[in-house]
């Protein structure tokens, strides 16, 4: 009876996938406060479903990653560059996201509620029905982004005409 429960529960907690820090980045691995160089080129990377909660990767560059479905949240991505990356339906909650470049990405549904989000360029991205509540987004460049549907700072919706600035519904 006993190896009967010890098979039981190695086959259980065996298919788990989970990674060291040292591992390389691939899709679905759990990467939880784990500290990489940085300054890395990770551009193209292939990551959805991977959780990077609390971890730090700061000035690396992340172009053209698929990025989506993944928790990013409480990380540290400050000068990252996310241009035209795929993080749609990401957590960033409370990440440090301070002077990074998401040009041109997919952040559809992206939650960034409660991130630091100053001087980040999100120029021509879309951010439709991305949530910005309670986020500092001290000089952060929103030309020509999709806000559609977004959730602003304070809470409120973005209208349809919301291309580049946020028009709250009236």
């Amino acid at each position: 009876m006993k190896k009967l429960i010890f098979i039981i529960f190695f086959l259980i907690f065996s298919s788990n996938v989970n990674a060291g820090c040292d591992d390389p980045i691939t899709d679905g691995v759990d990467y939880t406060k784990c500290k990489f160089s940085d300054g890395q080129d990770l551009q193209g990377s292939y990551l959805p479903n991977s959780n990077l909660s609390f971890a730090s990767f700061i000035q690396v560059n992340f172009d053209k990653s698929i990025m989506m479905n993944s928790n990013l949240s409480f990380g540290t991505f400050s000068e990252s560059s996310f241009i035209r990356a795929n993080l749609y339906e990401s957590i960033l909650t409370g990440a440090n996201l301070e002077l990074s470049n998401f040009s041109s990405a997919n952040l559809t549904r992206v939650d960034f509620m409660g991130s630091t989000l100053i001087d980040t360029n999100f120029q021509n991205s879309n951010l439709m029905e991305a949530n910005f509540t309670s986020s500092n987004i001290l000089n952060a460049n929103f030309d020509g982004a999709n806000l559609i549907g977004a959730t602003w700072t304070n809470g409120e919706i973005c209208g349809p005409d919301s291309i580049g600035t946020c028009n709250r519904i009236n």
